[in-house]
C-alpha cells in the first residue's frame, strides 16, 4: 500500500466530505490529511502543516530585514540583483533610468 492510499483511508475514516474534495481535487490530498491528523488527534497543528507558509512578508519588509542586517552598498545591491536576473538586467536598468 503506498503512502498516499494510506492517508486517503485515513481522510475517508474522518470525513466522506473532505474525502470526496481531495477526489474532486479542490483540497491537496496532504492538506486533507494535516487537517484530519490534527483533527483526530486534537492538536492545533500537525507537523508539515507549517511548512507551506502563505503569510510571507511583504518585499519591502524583506528588504528593509536585508538592509538593517547586512548594510550593503548600492553597487553590492545591484550585483546580487543582477545575479538574479542575469538576461534582462540590463535592459530594465536602461528601461527604468529612462523613464
Amino acid at each position: 500500500m503506498k503512502d498516499s492510499e494510506a492517508k486517503l483511508i485515513d481522510i475517508k475514516q474522518f470525513s466522506e466530505i473532505l474525502y470526496q474534495y481531495v477526489i474532486d481535487k479542490k483540497i491537496k490530498l496532504q492538506d486533507a490529511y494535516n487537517l484530519a491528523r490534527s483533527q483526530i488527534e486534537m492538536v492545533s497543528e500537525y507537523k508539515g502543516r507549517g511548512t507551506r507558509s502563505k503569510n510571507l512578508p511583504s518585499l519591502d519588509k524583506t528588504i528593509e530585514t536585508i538592509m538593517k542586517s547586512h548594510r550593503p552598498t548600492l553597487e553590492e545591491l545591484l550585483e546580487s540583483i543582477k545575479k538574479q536576473f542575469v538576461f534582462t538586467f540590463d535592459d530594465k536598468i536602461k528601461d527604468y533610468l529612462e523613464k
